[in-house]
């Protein structure tokens, strides 16, 4: 399971970062929700990982952790931007059902290390994906108010770290980029 999680994780990265691509994704991928955690300690990466367990068992979900494999992965012969993307200090999924084909939540700090974001999926069970989501949103927002929401784009992608501007208030991609998020379609 780890390492279909792994193999998981490394199309999932490249799915970001080609998120203008016209590839419909199934309902149950679609991204709901996302928010950025600042993990400035140990106690804040323990406090987020029991968090994430003690929700995932709560919601039935399944804990793969492989955060370890991801520093250990050598990322010395790809290109900087490549690079950075790929190397992560945490990498979590949680899913539902015993071949784990539901990822629900996934957390992820690759191009932004130290700062995960922990990305929301509709699942192919959207009322308990939602008990999940709303229960460990409002623990995270507790434990950590200055947790930021990450947007959702309107192609249903996430914007790539560098495309994001922090206003104060909330995150904004940047005005040249945001046609590159654009519903398909449009």
């Amino acid at each position: 399971m780890h390492r279909r999680f792994i193999g998981r994780g490394l199309i999932s990265a490249i799915a970001v970062a080609a998120s203008a691509c016209s590839v419909e994704q199934p309902a149950s991928s679609q991204q709901i929700a996302a928010i950025e955690v600042s993990l400035r300690t140990p106690a804040d990466r323990a406090d987020l990982l029991a968090m994430l367990h003690r929700h995932a068992r709560a919601g039935g979900l399944h804990v793969d952790d492989v955060s370890e494999r991801w520093r250990r992965l050598d990322t010395s012969d790809h290109p900087p931007a490549a690079r950075d993307v790929l190397t992560k200090t945490i990498y979590v999924g949680l899913w539902r059902g015993v071949e784990d084909d539901d990822m629900e939540v996934m957390v992820d700090d690759g191009g932004h290390q130290g700062r995960p974001w922990l990305t929301f999926r509709r699942g192919k069970h959207p009322e308990l994906a939602s008990r999940v989501r709303v229960g460990l949103l409002a623990d995270i927002k507790r434990r950590w108010p200055d947790a930021r929401d990450v947007p959702v784009m309107p192609n249903g992608a996430l914007p790539l770290a560098n495309d994001l501007v922090w206003t104060g208030g909330g995150y904004a991609v940047k005005a040249e980029r945001v046609a590159g998020y654009a519903r398909r379609g449009d």
